[in-house]
């Protein structure tokens, strides 16, 4: 009776597919950080003088040569945390 020897293809695929996959994700690990994005927090906590800390940031970051790009506010159970503020050149 002769053994049935298809497996060994399919086998040395996986393998292959699988040596593909770990060498894709190390890559991402390793990727570069943009030097022409900078994103900062401002706490929100004692939302009173938040827009004085904001103003202060700006300023600073402009003195930098960093120009506003985006914000986005972060809420935990409706009460504001603070804000990430991202910066670009």
């Amino acid at each position: 009776m002769k053994k049935n020897p298809r497996w060994k293809p399919m086998l040395i695929g996986v393998l292959a597919s699988a040596a593909l996959f770990a060498t894709a994700s190390d890559a991402k690990d390793e990727a570069p950080v943009a030097q022409n994005v900078k994103t900062v927090w401002i706490d929100g906590k004692g939302q009173s003088n938040f827009a004085e800390k904001l103003n202060k940031i700006h300023g600073a970051m402009e003195a930098e040569g960093w120009k506003f790009s985006d914000s986005e506010i972060y809420t935990e159970d409706g009460d504001m945390q603070g804000m990430f503020v991202t910066y670009v050149r």
